[in-house]
């Protein structure tokens, strides 16, 4: 089968799911990422898992907060472990990243990364990037040997 039916080729669909309960900084993600991909943002873990339900073919990378009210970034990870949504990768945004979170965190393949608050625009784009492209990869290696 030829790459053009890959995955991941179908750049119309790509989506990106901002999951942050402070509107400043979905404005400032959404900035950097909305001529590149589709945005999907809310404030909370509860409607972060309804969108990956609705979405979940669709999205592209997940940009997580963990300190959020109603329901934080660490229900998010674990419904993405529980539905064994592997193939998107998570990318933390915090301010809040410290040795018991990233111990936390470990427990969860999907983290590829994360950001520290406040966000510099070039290191942000460069390092969900990375990860996304790195994932389109695997995934495309997985795809191609399904074949």
């Amino acid at each position: 089968m030829s790459k053009s039916k890959n995955v991941h080729d179908k750049n119309q669909n790509k989506k990106m799911l901002i999951v942050e309960d402070k509107a400043i900084n979905r404005y400032v993600l959404r900035g950097i990422f909305e001529d590149e991909y589709k945005i999907a943002e809310c404030q909370d873990g509860r409607v972060a898992i309804e969108l990956l339900e609705e979405s979940r073919d669709e999205i592209v990378a997940v940009l997580l907060d963990l300190v959020m009210p109603v329901c934080d970034g660490f229900a998010v990870l674990k419904y993405m472990k529980e539905t064994s949504l592997y193939n998107v990768p998570v990318i933390l945004i915090s301010s809040n990243v410290n040795d018991i979170n990233l111990h936390k965190v470990s427990a969860y393949d999907i983290v590829v990364d994360y950001i520290q608050k406040p966000f510099q625009e070039n290191i942000v784009r460069q390092r969900v990037q990375r990860a996304i492209k790195l994932y389109q990869k695997k995934e495309n290696i997985k795809y191609e040997r399904a074949e």
